[in-house]
């Protein structure tokens, strides 16, 4: 009788456990597939070498030594010099860096900002919003990519250079506008901190601003980081111009899913309530696309880099002083006499440019597997 009434007591407490959110879910059975473990890791050691590049790099990427020219690996030099000396292992750690910059804003500029804003208001508005943005897509999409990148590169390198560097200036010097900007955001961030705390009925819209001053004092600080960086002038020329062709593919697919949900039932209750288009758009459909987005960034994330790379390996990308990944297998592979006498110095960066989109591809197709419903 003793086990009869504890069986009961067993199942209550099973029932009273919380359930596994499906994000939770789908990190448990991501970490579960070791390959997307490996590719994790491999990402997750080029992005911390590439964002604390001044602080690993054992020495100036840009510091040359003519009596130590083409040395082949050792200890002073784990990856060998180049033809002028230079250590080539600070000249990939440095353009780990650049390609970490270059596609981290190509993917908030064009996959976030183009590819989701715009393809969910093409999908919930219609009639002539989406028929402007759909055939702004359709002509940017007819466009060569590659050739039309290579001549937005070589024709607007010299005014971007010139806006870039009126910027630096000012951000550099401590011009009254942009001191003004800051204080001006760090006030904004104060007073929606304390209204917040002050009401008695905690109104989110108070630390909604503030988050959003946060996060612009944050950009601001970034932008002068990447000015710190030489050749900041080419990186955002360069994800300037692949943000314009990037967001196409995912906005249309995001286009097609918010088609699909605006008409379900949950969505017609929040607009017969009521709700505007944007808190239907955030609360409602945002989540649900979410895995797409998500699926959609990680599989773009090599296709961005590689971009990057054949750029500036064609000679209309990054340029000197600045290091890359196109610049460093150019110089390796120019001739057969340099491939056969000095391979280290085609090796080392093609072997870590193949790693790193072969473990973006690999992770793409894991949580494509995870957040995918049809995968599971």
């Amino acid at each position: 009788m003793g086990s009869a009434l504890a069986e009961p007591q067993v199942e209550d407490e099973e029932g009273r456990r919380p359930s596994i959110g499906p994000w939770r879910l789908a990190l448990r059975r991501l970490l579960r597939k070791k390959l997307a473990v490996v590719a994790l890791f491999l990402i997750g050691v080029f992005y911390f070498v590439g964002f604390f590049a001044p602080l690993v790099s054992p020495q100036d990427f840009r510091s040359q030594d003519l009596e130590n020219t083409l040395l082949g690996p050792s200890f002073d030099h784990p990856f060998g010099t180049d033809r002028l000396g230079r250590d080539q292992l600070s000249r990939v750690i440095w353009s780990a860096r650049t390609t970490i910059i270059v596609t981290v804003a190509t993917v908030v500029a064009g996959s976030l900002l183009l590819s989701v804003g715009l393809g969910m208001l093409s999908g919930y508005l219609g009639g002539k919003v989406d028929t402007v943005i759909m055939r702004t897509g359709e002509a940017f999409g007819s466009l060569p990519a590659l050739p039309m990148l290579i001549l937005i590169n070589a024709t607007m390198r010299d005014r971007v250079r010139g806006w870039v560097d009126g910027l630096e200036r000012n951000m550099s010097t401590g011009e009254p506008a942009f001191l003004v900007l800051f204080g001006i955001l760090a006030l904004i961030a104060i007073i929606g901190v304390a209204a917040w705390l002050l009401e008695s009925r905690r109104n989110g819209g108070w630390i909604a601003i503030s988050i959003v001053a946060s996060l612009f004092i944050l950009a601001l600080w970034g932008m002068q980081a990447v000015f710190a960086t030489p050749g900041a002038s080419d990186y955002f020329l360069i994800f300037g111009a692949l943000s314009l062709f990037f967001w196409v593919g995912s906005a249309r697919v995001i286009r097609s899913q918010i088609l699909a949900l605006r008409e379900t039932e949950y969505v017609v209750a929040a607009r017969s309530m009521g709700a505007g288009t944007w808190r239907i758009l955030a609360n409602h459909l945002l989540p649900n696309v979410s895995p797409i987005i998500i699926v959609g960034i990680s599989a773009s994330l090599g296709a961005i880099a590689g971009s990057e790379i054949a750029l500036t390996f064609l000679g209309v990308g990054v340029h000197d002083p600045t290091p890359s990944f196109g610049a460093l297998i150019f110089d390796g592979g120019t001739s057969q006499p340099v491939i056969r006498n000095h391979p280290h110095l085609l090796i080392f960066p093609a072997v870590v440019v193949g790693l790193l989109i072969f473990s973006f591809n690999l992770l793409g197709d894991a949580l494509n597997d995870v957040l995918t419903p049809k995968a599971r």
